[in-house]
């Protein structure tokens, strides 16, 4: 078991783990991601963003929080693998749903790219969920991280100091262990690379 009984809340370190891991949830950094299309990319309108991230985090967060209040899930990073496999068939049933909305606002190719990542990293972490719990805050970051710094060599270094950190902060904050943390980073890049192909294929 990784979540401990008694953990160190006075310790100042965890604290900060802790609260690294609230500010750079998975959900916090895909919308991230998202909004930011038409800044990448400028074929993508705001209207278009706005649209994928309400799709694609926004709603699936509402329905994440809705199931906290009603206890149906322990906490809102959903620790508990058990408690994670209906949530990822919720979030891919909204993301589908905006994948044909965005067809009928006749978006580009580009923000289909953008959000056809988000759902193809859903579907390789829930297939590795029914077996081994990986950390989906660094499958997200990583992939996020990667994304920003795609064609600048120059922000590297900020991105392997953002994938040490929040790895620092899932392990310190007793939520994943290192191997689950490298797993969530290998999904990550993987997701990444398959993304690059993708928008090649769109292109």
């Amino acid at each position: 078991m990784l979540r401990n009984e008694t953990r160190p809340t006075n310790n100042p370190a965890f604290r900060a783990a802790v609260v690294a891991s609230h500010v750079l949830t998975p959900v916090v950094l895909a919308t991230l991601f998202i909004i930011s299309s038409p800044v990448r990319n400028a074929s993508v309108s705001w209207a278009q963003a706005l649209v994928a991230a309400l799709f694609t985090t926004i709603i699936p967060w509402c329905v994440l929080l809705y199931a906290k209040l009603r206890g149906v899930v322990s906490d809102l990073h959903v620790t508990q693998r058990q408690q994670r496999h209906w949530l990822y068939a919720v979030t891919a049933g909204s993301i589908i749903a905006g994948l044909l909305v965005l067809r009928l606002m006749d978006s580009g190719r580009a923000i289909y790219g953008e959000v056809g990542s988000i759902l193809l990293g859903l579907a390789v972490v829930a297939l590795v969920n029914i077996w081994w719990k990986v950390s989906v805050h660094l499958a997200v970051g990583t992939f996020v991280a990667l994304q920003f710094g795609s064609g600048n060599p120059g922000l590297h270094p900020l991105i392997i100091c953002f994938i040490a950190l929040l790895s620092w902060a899932r392990i310190k904050s007793n939520e994943h262990t290192a191997s689950q943390v490298c797993g969530g980073v290998f999904i990550g890049v993987l997701v990444y690379y398959a993304s690059l192909a993708m928008a090649s294929l769109l292109a």
